[in-house]
């Protein structure tokens, strides 16, 4: 499926979404490092806005956290469940607001 402008003006945003209030906590510190290998900055509104598309991607696939990624708690990561993945994409349709 394309995760394009017609994909995102498509979804059921009931909220306001901003990096401030919702996206920036969504992140842990092991999703940090290991984006930051990619050339991505989790941690950084700059760096998720510009690459918000394709975290989306990765993230409405289940594909990060990677499978078998242990938390900072000692536990495994899960996938990011349907209404996490949402809240994403509604930041990004409604323009990734700081």
């Amino acid at each position: 499926m394309a995760h394009d402008h017609a994909f995102f003006a498509k979804l059921i945003c009931r909220t306001s979404v901003t990096w401030t209030k919702d996206i920036q906590q969504m992140f842990t510190s092991v999703d940090i490092a290991h984006m930051q290998t990619k050339g991505i900055d989790l941690s950084n509104y700059q760096s998720v806005s510009i690459n918000a598309v394709p975290i989306y991607t990765q993230v409405a696939n289940g594909g990060m956290p990677p499978a078998g990624t242990i938390g900072p708690d000692g536990k495994p990561e899960l996938p990011w469940p349907a209404e996490k993945v949402n809240t994403f994409g509604c930041w990004i349709q409604q323009g990734c607001p700081q």
